[in-house]
C-alpha cells in the first residue's frame, strides 16, 4: 500500500479464467464458503428491492445476481474480461442484472444515479491511491442518502498474520491492501462519507467461526472480516 509498492493494476493478471471459474463453481454448489459470504454481505445491505445496486469488482457476479434475485436493478462492474464472461454465464436468464467491463476508478455511470455501491472482497486488492479514486467515484455516483458497503479481510486476523509471514498459509500476491477496520474507515471518511456501521463478521470455517463470533470483539486475532456501511449525506 505504500508509495513505490505494487498497484492494483500490477496484480490484475492474477485474475484469470480459472480464478473466476473456481469462484463460480463454489457459488453454483453453494458450499459453506459461498453461503457464509453471501449471508455476511447481505447482513450489511439494506432491503435492495426496487433499488439500483452497483457491484464493483463483481468477479463472477455473486452479489449482482443475488441482489437482482431479491428485486434490485443490479449492475456488476469488473475490469477483467474473464470476470464479465463468467458472470454472464452464471447469471443465465436472471432478470434485472447486467455486467459491464470497466474500471471502478472511472465508473461509466451518471452522477447521483445509484442507491447502493457494494465492494465485496475488493479493497484488499487495492493500493491506497486506487482505493481513494474508487471511493471518490462511489461518492459521485451515489444519490443523497445512498450507501457504500465494503466487505474485506481484517488485517489483524490470525490468518492474515500467518500469510504475511509465510507461515502455514501461502501469501496471496494480489492482497496488496489488507487493512484494519480503523484504516478502512479513515479512507471512507476522507472522501466525505459518514460511517454508520462498522463490525466484524466470521469466516466460513466451523470451529473458527464460533470462536470469532464469541471472542472477536475482544481478540483482534479473531476478527476475520470487516463489514463497513457508509452513507452519503447532503446534496
Amino acid at each position: 500500500m505504500t508509495a513505490g509498492g505494487p498497484t492494483a493494476y500490477d496484480v490484475a493478471e492474477h485474475y484469470d479464467e480459472p480464478y473466476f471459474e473456481d469462484l463460480a463453481d463454489r457459488y453454483r454448489r453453494r458450499n459453506r464458503f459461498a453461503r457464509t459470504r453471501i449471508a455476511n454481505v447481505f447482513s450489511l445491505l439494506p432491503d435492495v428491492r426496487g433499488r439500483r445496486l452497483i457491484d464493483i469488482g463483481c468477479g463472477m457476479g455473486t452479489f449482482a445476481i443475488e441482489a437482482a434475485e431479491r428485486g434490485a436493478a443490479a449492475v456488476g462492474i469488473d475490469p477483467a474480461a474473464a470476470a464479465v464472461r463468467t458472470a454472464r454465464r452464471v447469471a443465465g436468464g436472471t432478470s434485472g442484472v447486467h455486467f459491464i467491463r470497466a474500471d471502478a476508478a472511472a465508473l461509466p455511470l451518471a452522477n447521483g444515479s445509484t442507491d447502493v455501491v457494494l465492494a465485496a472482497d475488493v479493497t484488499e486488492h487495492l493500493d491506497d491511491d486506487t482505493l481513494a479514486r474508487i471511493l471518490d467515484e462511489s461518492v459521485r455516483v451515489l444519490r443523497p442518502d445512498g450507501l457504500l458497503v465494503l466487505y474485506t479481510p481484517e488485517q489483524s486476523h490470525l490468518f492474515e498474520r500467518l500469510r504475511d509471514h509465510g507461515v502455514l498459509l501461502k501469501p496471496d500476491p494480489s492482497h496488496i491492501g489488507v487493512r484494519s477496520a480503523t484504516e478502512l474507515a479513515a479512507a471512507v471518511r476522507a472522501v466525505g462519507l459518514d460511517v454508520v456501521a462498522l463490525r466484524h463478521l466470521p469466516s466460513h470455517l466451523p470451529v473458527w467461526s464460533v470462536l470469532e463470533r464469541a471472542f472477536g470483539r475482544w481478540v483482534p486475532l479473531l476478527r476475520r472480516r470487516i463489514g463497513l456501511v457508509a452513507r452519503r449525506t447532503g446534496g
